[in-house]
């Protein structure tokens, strides 16, 4: 019996501590980014880099405390389990399954982003085209996991590279270098004398109620926890990983956004192609444009890809707690959770097929602000269990100072705090945005119903039986009382 279970299969620790970083970059630098961020900066204007800032201190907040969990307390089920174990199972099944809502529903419209770039340079069947993607992504994701760490770090790369000749291309813009406008300084989104109206052209209110949105953007570097189980080093790796990926993320959306702000109208700014070409068109940059427009369907790509990872792991991870059917635990030989990946999969075909039968660009549009609330109820649930942490320490005797690593800096955890207060004040503006009174009630329902679920039917499977015959003691194990 006892050699039985030590042969069950486990999740391979095949992704190196290089790999994490862009992997959570990888989650987040998809089509949101290069085409969601166009609407933005036409709605905000200028103030569009005080949201982004806003939220990038949000998202750092977020990665302190995660950090903080996953080195002291590591889960399979990473935020799942954590959620569990510190605000309990009724919320753990809510935020865990509209986590996996969040990702079924956004995937496909990121196959869809692929199929519309592919298209416009092959005309011809673009369902085809979007199924094709689907059907690599899951070859990559029934590989083995270092596979995948390959595929995803390879393509992280490339979209680094990518923003990073836009960066050189729109300074040499702004200074005069090329293009046609001369030395630009602050002369096109600053000319006017009111700089409270150049700064806010179409009031501050918007900024507040596309908050949520702009969360949107930094979706799917909670990931980066959903790999940590699978990482070699993890309580070195993991620290070094969410600071990194924090800053890269930083960089990477608040440099080029700066650039756009100097060379751009932001009136001019629209949802029909990326907003990178649109800049460099404007300028009659037009091979350019053209490279930058074919960067969609990496970035679109590798964001798929990491958001299936993370689907299934998170999949994984209810079925490891007991908040899902116990067949969704199980591994094959290469250490994949084989039926969460083709349940997971099956989901987003359906979505696919209903995406296409209503419009494509319809699909993608309308997750947006749904992708941001379901998210942000993941990443305040991730503080909130955190703070518990600490607390529960400290009634069991010990001083989160000296026996923590990666612990949150004392001089820090305002970020904490402000990023849990910061996320619930932006999820009660959305219900405050024009149209979107219908999309805070369907992202409210993905929460509420498997919660009420739960409720009703109670267990599902029990914890207790772990799904690799790796036992997790759990936090009074760890850390169990002082006389």
């Amino acid at each position: 019996m006892a050699k039985a279970k030590q042969e069950q299969p486990a999740l391979r620790h095949g992704i190196k501590s290089w790999q994490v970083a862009f992997i959570g970059t990888g989650g987040v630098v998809g089509s949101c980014y290069f085409l969601g961020l166009g609407p933005l900066i036409h709605d905000m204007g200028p103030a569009v880099i005080l949201a982004y800032l806003a939220v990038a201190l949000v998202v750092y907040g977020m990665m302190l405390s995660y950090a903080e969990l996953l080195v002291n307390l590591p889960r399979k089920g990473s935020f799942v389990s954590y959620t569990k174990e510190f605000l309990g199972r009724t919320a753990a099944v809510g935020i865990g399954w509209a986590f996996w809502f969040n990702w079924i529903c956004y995937i496909p419209s990121e196959a869809i982003g692929v199929a519309v770039v592919i298209n416009s340079f092959f005309p011809g069947n673009q369902m085809a085209y979007a199924a094709g993607v689907l059907f690599l992504l899951t070859v990559i994701n029934l590989c083995a996991v270092d596979i995948f760490a390959k595929v995803e770090s390879a393509l992280a790369i490339l979209k680094i590279c990518i923003i990073a000749l836009f960066c050189l291309i729109g300074l040499g813009v702004w200074i005069g270098l090329w293009g046609s406008g001369g030395f630009l300084g602050a002369s096109v989104n600053f000319g006017g004398e009111d700089l409270l109206a150049s700064l806010f052209p179409n009031g501050p209110v918007i900024v507040l109620t596309s908050m949520v949105v702009v969360l949107v953007n930094f979706q799917g570097i909670e990931i980066l926890g959903l790999a940590a189980s699978e990482t070699q080093d993890a309580h070195t790796a993991v620290p070094k990983a969410c600071k990194t990926a924090t800053c890269m993320i930083m960089g990477m959306y608040l440099i080029p956004i700066l650039i756009i702000l100097g060379i751009f109208p932001t009136g001019l700014a629209s949802l029909d192609s990326d907003i990178f070409s649109q800049v460099l068109a404007h300028y009659h940059l037009d091979f350019w444009a053209a490279l930058l427009s074919s960067a969609v369907m990496f970035a679109s790509f590798s964001c798929a890809n990491t958001g299936l990872y993370g689907t299934v792991r998170c999949m994984y991870g209810l079925a490891c707690e007991g908040l899902a059917p116990k067949v969704f635990s199980r591994l094959d030989r290469n250490g994949s959770p084989r039926p969460a990946v083709l349940f997971s999969l099956g989901a987003m075909w359906l979505v696919l097929m209903l995406g296409f039968s209503g419009g494509g660009s319809g699909l993608y549009q309308n997750l947006l602000s749904v992708a941001g609330f379901t998210g942000a109820t993941a990443w305040m649930g991730i503080i909130l269990c955190q703070l518990r942490f600490r607390r529960r320490l400290i009634k069991n005797g010990y001083d989160p100072e000296r026996c923590l690593q990666a612990a949150v800096p004392r001089k820090k955890r305002w970020i904490c705090l402000y990023a849990l207060i910061g996320q619930g004040a932006a999820l009660v503006m959305l219900a405050f945005g024009e149209g979107q009174q219908i999309v805070f009630l369907i992202a409210c329902l993905a929460i509420l119903i498997p919660a009420l679920v739960s409720v009703l039917a109670g267990k599902l499977s029990q914890a207790a039986n772990r799904p690799d015959g790796e036992s997790e003691a759990g936090f009074e194990t760890e850390f169990p009382p002082k006389q």
